[in-house]
């Protein structure tokens, strides 16, 4: 009895200390170590800075140069008799130089605004990938309980069996049945167990796919809380694909593309216009003529202009080449606008279908198990065959297979709808 007790406390020990996750748990496990989207963000984050550093072109900037000349064939000469040379053989030069932007076409000011949309193009990027990660845990999570439910049902299918050829087993024994019966059900009984070690495997390698998802070592084992309500939507198939026109990342994402080329057209005409620069020098120099065997200083300042006067046409040819290229992004917007609809329908489609499906597989369950008890009746007045009971144990579980398929099916179909819509967001983020 004490034995009993001992290994009763370490099985409950052993179950109770498994991991438990639930779709919530794994969301978040996921959009914390998934190194995809850790990816992503880092390109975020250099989108930003890439904004800052464009930004800081509009500043003024302070830098420092050295020079140093050494004149080898600097001969003196001779004045009044007494040799002479305009500058020492060593020339050493630090300059400090001032430089503001005054007006550039407003060239700088577009370079910024480019690079702050492509910031936001940036944030799009990472959300959208935020859910599609979403959408990929959700997926392998329901594989995974259908994986589970497979491996149940398998078992209770074993169950079945050793029950009817216990029952077989008495029948043959009362001369009732032949020995037939016994080696049908038996040979059966081989392939399920069989069957049982392939759904094993099968729900081992979808934990595997979760957990590399996750970013978990890949053979750490855990259970996950079953789902098994449906939530029914009755929304119509126009409010998704215009739930997704509005919503969806890459309407979005291609909204500000065409902002971008809206300003590379304005970047490039801004060549058209002179470039007007502040400058101020401040310079410290030995062996020059104004400081032979001394350090000395001096400055000066004045206005940098620029203005391409003509370059073949070029600026022009620029132009033109930003704007056929704004063009050609139009016309893929329009063409991502018509394949956006064609996913909606299709995931709006497959889910119709999915919730359908459920309540048909419902009925199939119903229909075998009432079908089962009616065999095993049977059977046991000897008015049916132990072919016909079989029959009716791989029915029902077929049934409960088919059940369970449609039901993760279900959820997928409508993770799959949320996602395409635009409407799946997380919380949490």
């Amino acid at each position: 009895m004490k034995k009993f007790l001992i290994i009763s406390l370490i099985i409950s020990f052993s179950i109770f200390s498994q991991e438990i996750l639930k779709l919530e748990d794994c969301v978040k496990i996921a959009l914390e170590n998934n190194l995809k989207l850790k990816i992503s963000k880092d390109k975020e984050k250099q989108a930003f800075y890439q904004k800052e550093i464009t930004k800081k072109y509009l500043f003024p900037s302070l830098s420092l140069s050295f020079n140093y000349t050494y004149l080898g064939d600097n001969e003196e000469i001779i004045l009044g008799g007494m040799p002479f040379k305009f500058t020492e053989d060593n020339i050493y030069t630090f300059t400090f130089t001032f430089k503001q932007p005054l007006f550039t076409g407003w060239k700088l000011e577009r370079m910024y605004e480019i690079a702050k949309e492509n910031y936001e193009r940036s944030k799009i990027d990472y959300e959208k990938e935020i859910v599609d990660l979403i959408v990929e845990v959700k997926k392998n999570y329901f594989q995974v309980l259908k994986a589970k439910k497979y491996l149940e049902n398998t078992k209770k299918y074993k169950e079945s069996l050793e029950k009817h050829l216990e029952d077989a087993k008495k029948m043959f024994e009362a001369g009732i049945v032949t020995k037939l019966d016994i080696l049908k059900t038996e040979v059966l009984l081989k392939s399920v167990e069989s069957k049982i070690i392939e759904c094993e495997n099968y729900l081992k390698l979808t934990k595997a796919n979760l957990n590399f998802i996750l970013n978990r070592p890949i053979d750490e084992d855990f259970e996950i809380e079953d789902i098994l309500e449906v939530k029914e939507d009755k929304k119509d198939y126009k409010w998704w694909k215009e739930n997704a026109l509005k919503e969806r990342k890459e309407i979005k994402n291609f909204e500000k593309l065409l902002l971008i080329y809206d300003k590379n057209i304005e970047l490039e005409k801004s060549n058209l216009f002179p470039q007007v620069y502040f400058f101020m020098n401040y310079n410290i120099e030995r062996g020059s003529q104004r400081a032979i065997g001394k350090w000395d200083t001096n400055w000066n300042t004045g206005i940098l202009l620029s203005l391409d006067i003509w370059n073949w046409g070029q600026t022009k040819d620029k132009i033109k080449r930003s704007q056929i290229e704004k063009e050609e992004i139009e016309k893929n917007f329009l063409l991502l606008k018509n394949s956006i609809e064609m996913e909606v329908k299709n995931a709006y489609l497959n889910f119709i279908s999915a919730e359908k499906k459920i309540e048909e597989t419902k009925k199939q369950i119903e229909l075998s198990e009432e079908n089962l008890r009616v065999s095993e009746l049977l059977y046991n007045e000897g008015l049916a065959t132990t072919t016909d009971v079989l029959d009716s144990i791989s029915q029902l579980i077929e049934a409960r297979n088919n059940y369970y398929n449609s039901l993760y099916e279900y959820k997928i179909a409508y993770s799959e709808l949320e996602k395409v819509s635009g409407i799946l967001k997380w919380e949490g983020k």
